[in-house]
């Protein structure tokens, strides 16, 4: 023990966590006098911090230690000559943050900012590390933590930046080789992506066990892109169609335990949770399935099912009352494909459109399609008319929401844009309002599951995809994949700002036949009031 005065004494501190086994990971710790005035600062090593010589008298330590509660012990040492202190945390929940003013000690504010990142304010975070950088330009773990949370902001090239100069510093560095690893495979580069990741498990050793996942979603990819670019070349391999329909098999499909509405609660539960339905053997030519196919959000982004759903429900409430009828310029590729995907017709067209939304009796409301081609009817190609698409957006509303089973999967970046990413799956309990196949005079509902993004500041749907929850029997439709992208349009006489259909793509098979449409709407006009308007680019505002 180190010598000392009789008016000071030396102070060992320990964190343990709720399990009461020491505390792996760094933690930052202040030590306030009675008056509230900072003492010292400093970081823990395996849970342990020891300050020598401390003054005798009444403290209080605080502790802030990345996924834990803040942790507040009151210390008075007098008359010992050393203390031992035991701290213990209990695991982060939800709730306000206060954060302590940045440090001069550039180890405290990263640990700063690895506590403000854990409670999701990543600006927080962003801050304190900044800030460690001013003091110490070559910390290589701020740089790779400024990394992550510039690419949760979708900033791949600034966050190279960083990376590129942690390599420099510390070629041996295992986080830099995992956020690496994370861009190329964003960059669709699997194979690079592949070898950031195993050379970041191969530095790391036990401490890179987070690269594990991360590495498999690469390889994940990388076979898919492997087979997908053989199958191109030897459509008739059998069995390496099977090998990529094997890699796909779908995951069971967890729900939020937030649902709108209390009374259904649990069913909604049991239906979002329900098993996707298998899609017919051959889907090579279709787009992934939904359920296939989860794209990432950003981790510790909290998601209020029960909030996005109110605004989202209030957003498309606004777009109904806006809208008594509105025309646009329909454009239509329509292709017809074969068993092997390949495309062996193509047909165009070019329609006016004009769409009517109005509400028939209360809780109901009624949407009114046609087409024209100039002074003569529509025609269909393939046989098939494709209507209903600025309907999808009204799973939103209110009076159809509480008839699918929903969850918020957290924050995503969708087109450039930061939205709600939800999930959404008709009930069996509930009846279908939303979908139907019409063959002469008979409607025949189809039930969908499917994924919305939502903007994130303003509510605004800005795309929509669905597939079948299960195939049709009755009129023989197996299959039936829908994207629609949409935009801003500015109607100047009414003064509003209307989000519809940019361009919709639909995918099916029925009675074995294959298609693919691509649809793109421009010139809109609210009917008989305004100028043409262009689609604009969207508004972040609400």
């Amino acid at each position: 023990m180190a010598s000392q005065s009789n008016s000071s004494v030396d102070l060992d501190i320990y964190l343990r966590g709720p399990d009461g086994a020491s505390l792996a990971d760094t933690a930052a710790l202040t030590l306030f006098t009675a008056a509230g005035q900072l003492y010292k600062q400093g970081v823990t090593k395996k849970g342990h911090l020891r300050w020598d010589e401390v003054a005798q008298a009444k403290y209080e330590i605080q502790v802030l230690a990345p996924g834990f509660e803040r942790a507040v012990q009151p210390v008075d040492p007098s008359g010992a000559g050393a203390l031992r202190v035991d701290v213990q945390l209990r695991p982060q929940t939800g709730g306000e943050r206060a954060y302590p003013p940045p440090a001069s000690d550039a180890e405290v504010n990263y640990v700063f900012g690895l506590y403000a990142s854990r409670s999701g304010d990543w600006e927080q975070a962003k801050s304190y590390w900044a800030r460690t950088l001013e003091l110490l330009p070559d910390h290589v773990s701020a740089m790779v933590s400024m990394s992550e949370a510039l690419l949760h902001e979708n900033k791949a090239l600034e966050a190279m930046e960083y990376l590129v100069r942690a390599e420099k510093i510390d070629p041996a560095y295992w986080r830099t080789q995992a956020v690496l690893a994370e861009i190329a495979l964003r960059a669709g580069s699997t194979a690079e992506a592949v070898l950031h990741a195993e050379r970041a498990m191969e530095l790391g050793h036990e401490e890179a066990a987070s690269a594990a996942p991360l590495l498999a979603r690469a390889l994940a990819a990388r076979a898919d892109e492997v087979l997908r670019t053989y199958l191109k070349d030897h459509p008739e391999d059998v069995a390496a169609r099977k090998q990529l329909e094997d890699l796909h098999a779908p995951s069971e499909v967890r729900t939020s335990s937030e649902q709108p509405k209390a009374d259904s609660r649990e069913k909604s539960s049991a239906a979002a949770s329900a098993k996707p339905a298998p899609r017919p053997g051959d889907t090579l030519w279709l787009p992934p399935d939904v359920d296939e196919n989860v794209p990432p959000v950003e981790p510790g982004a909290a998601c209020n099912l029960e909030e996005v759903l109110e605004r989202a429900g209030k957003r498309i409430q606004e777009f109904v009352e806006n809208v008594d009828r509105f025309t646009a310029t329909e454009f239509l590729q329509h292709e017809t494909l074969a068993r092997s995907g390949n495309v062996t017709a193509t047909q165009k067209r070019k329609y006016d459109y004009v769409v009517s939304i109005t509400e028939v009796r209360p809780g109901v409301l009624d949407l009114q399609e046609y087409e024209s081609s100039g002074s003569t009817p529509a025609d269909a190609p393939g046989g098939m008319t494709t209507r209903g698409l600025p309907a999808l957006v009204l799973i939103f509303h209110p009076y159809y929401s509480g008839t699918f089973a929903m969850k918020c999967e957290g924050l995503a970046t969708w087109n450039g844009t930061r939205t709600w990413q939800v999930y959404f799956r008709q009930r069996e309990d509930q009846p279908n309002k939303i979908r139907a196949y019409r063959i002469g005079l008979e409607n025949y509902p189809v039930a969908l599951k499917g994924r919305a993004w939502i903007v994130a500041d303003s509510y605004q749907i800005l795309g929509v995809q669905t597939d079948l929850i299960a195939g049709v029997p009755d009129i023989r439709l197996t299959a039936e994949h829908t994207a629609i992208q949409y935009d801003p349009v500015h109607f100047a006489s009414r003064g509003v700002d209307m989000w519809l259909p940019q361009t919709a793509e639909v995918y099916s098979e029925r009675k074995g036949k294959r298609i693919h449409r691509r649809l793109s709407f421009t010139n809109y006009l609210l009917f008989a009031v305004d100028e043409k308007q262009q689609i604009a680019t969207p508004n972040s505002n609400p």
